[in-house]
């Protein structure tokens, strides 16, 4: 196991691919040759994927697609959990004027469109797992007219402030701001998961979860557990967790957290 790095590390160097068929699967095939904390992406992802085996659209050149190698947490979920933060304070850093948020499990949301997703997957190795490969992709240069022709709402850094960002320099901030994330996990995993909790502003609200068999359930987001469990209370009274599942938002959901011309 790699030891920690110190308070002020710097960013381990990102490594730039061109073209490969996805960031996640190059990580995993590398995970030990690459240095812990490092970023790898990519400018063209010829075969990316997202949760429930859903393909991620990223047009070359446009979009962020980032995979971390994450050896020091106690699950996968945790590495989810340090990577989103990273990428919340990375929008906020180069678009103020947007206010994302994070919508269970993994996805980075702005309004009632995605912006980014993660897909974090375990490296086992003798029965354990010894390490996790957290992806992400970012909707950045994306425009209006792309965005309409994905199969769910979307939405991009573009679309949002009509400015484009050079990719390069949000590589670079996202790598800043995962090492700081990283390191803090490193000191205290409450602080990390406290401010996961923090981030998912639909607690309290209503959502409705599709389990993996595709049965809906309609409730109040009430908590989430330890190990990043959704807990919903519905309207009977009872509570029920989902360790995974797809969230499904509305207006109603949205209420007093997006203002309601916001799209």
């Amino acid at each position: 196991m790699s030891n920690p790095p110190a308070p002020d590390a710097p960013s381990p160097a990102p490594i730039r691919l061109d073209e490969v068929d996805s960031t996640n699967r190059w990580v995993r095939d590398h995970f030990f040759e690459l240095p812990d904390g490092v970023l790898v992406a990519a400018r063209n992802q010829t075969a990316g994927r997202g949760r429930l085996g859903r393909r991620w659209v990223a047009p070359p050149g446009i979009n962020l697609t980032v995979t971390a190698r994450v050896e020091r947490v106690a699950c996968g979920f945790h590495a989810g959990m340090i990577l989103g933060l990273a990428a919340l304070d990375m929008v906020r850093a180069v678009a103020p004027e947007v206010d994302p948020f994070l919508k269970w499990p993994n996805d980075l949301y702005l309004g009632l469109g995605k912006l980014g997703g993660l897909l974090c997957e375990g490296i086992p190795v003798a029965g354990r797992i010894a390490g996790v490969a957290a992806g992400i992709g970012i909707n950045v240069n994306m425009t209006a007219e792309e965005l309409a022709s994905l199969d769910r709402p979307g939405a991009s850094l573009r679309a949002a402030t009509g400015r484009l960002f050079p990719l390069e320099n949000l590589l670079e901030e996202l790598a800043k701001c995962f090492t700081r994330w990283y390191i803090i996990y490193d000191g205290d995993r409450g602080e990390v998961t406290a401010a996961w909790r923090r981030e998912n502003r639909l607690l309290g609200h209503p959502v409705t979860v599709t389990d993996p068999k595709g049965k809906r359930w309609q409730g109040i987001f009430a908590d989430i557990a330890p190990e990043g469990s959704l807990v919903m209370r519905l309207s009977s009274g009872e509570t029920r967790r989902f360790d995974c599942g797809d969230v499904s938002l509305s207006r109603e959901s949205l209420r007093g957290i997006v203002p309601e011309e916001q799209p």
